[in-house]
């Protein structure tokens, strides 16, 4: 019974994402249709756009590559900046107070100011992509755990420190499920926001990544093109979070959703 109820749920969650994609993709025809091919590309250019994108060698090389792993690099980095911040700051209000106007800073500042003061401060090139996407993932980690922490019981953590509870059991049974929900949560809006600030730091300032393939294809008034790197840097996302995000939320929540 379980087993049949599970294969029904499975089977109406397709149909509605099959209905989503279907809604889409017709949106997005019918505004292709009414807006010109130089303004909105039609999804099936965009495709042809993206085929000839990916028979290229120099697109996985120069333009794929080097932004997938600048994302991961910044994205990583901002990981343990933001947990290790947020952790202290959920632990101590004290700190939290003290780390305030750095968070406000970081999450107010437009990605376009950040980019151009990255380039100020580390020139052109891979490093600036990666300290920008560090600088923007990193609050979205923080504040999740800093909120994650600042709601559990303040009763229950003081029960453990009365009871001396072994500091690994804390972080375990007390600390880490009150955080993993709002964790993976911030981990997918932090992936989409470094993705979206690497593509427009290339943009700026790269000879290579998918923002660099973005400049040129704007420059050549290529719409299907720019429709067809949009949508390989949203593909990059989804398989992050398909892999890496699925695993962290399948071990902090024990399971999820894809």
């Amino acid at each position: 019974m379980k087993n049949s109820l599970r294969i029904l749920k499975l089977r109406r969650s397709l149909l509605w994402r099959l209905l989503g994609c279907a809604l889409f993709l017709g949106a997005w025809q019918w505004a292709a249709a009414r807006g010109g091919g130089l303004a909105l590309a039609s999804p099936l250019e965009t495709w042809f756009a993206l085929v000839d994108l990916a028979a290229q060698p120099w697109f996985w090389t120069q333009g794929m590559l080097p932004t997938l792993g600048r994302v991961l690099a910044g994205f990583g980095l901002g990981i343990l900046a933001g947990g290790l911040l947020g952790w202290i700051a959920g632990i101590y209000p004290e700190a939290a107070l003290l780390l305030l106007p750095f968070r406000w800073v970081l999450s107010s500042v437009p990605g376009v100011v950040l980019v151009i003061l990255a380039m100020l401060w580390c020139g052109v090139g891979s490093g600036m992509i990666i300290l920008i996407v560090a600088l923007t993932s990193a609050p979205t980690i923080y504040m999740a755990l800093q909120e994650g922490l600042g709601a559990v019981d303040p009763a229950l953590c003081e029960m453990v420190r009365a009871y001396r509870v072994p500091l690994r059991k804390r972080f375990t049974e007390l600390y880490l499920p009150a955080v993993a929900a709002p964790l993976v949560s911030a981990c997918v809006v932090a992936l989409g926001g470094g993705m979206r600030v690497a593509i427009l730091g290339e943009t700026l300032g790269a000879s290579q990544g998918l923002g660099y393939t973005l400049a040129l294809a704007r420059a050549d008034l290529n719409t299907p093109g720019l429709y067809a790197v949009a949508l390989v840097s949203m593909l990059l996302v989804r398989a992050i979070e398909a892999t890496f995000l699925r695993c962290l939320r399948n071990k902090l929540c024990g399971g999820g959703r894809a």
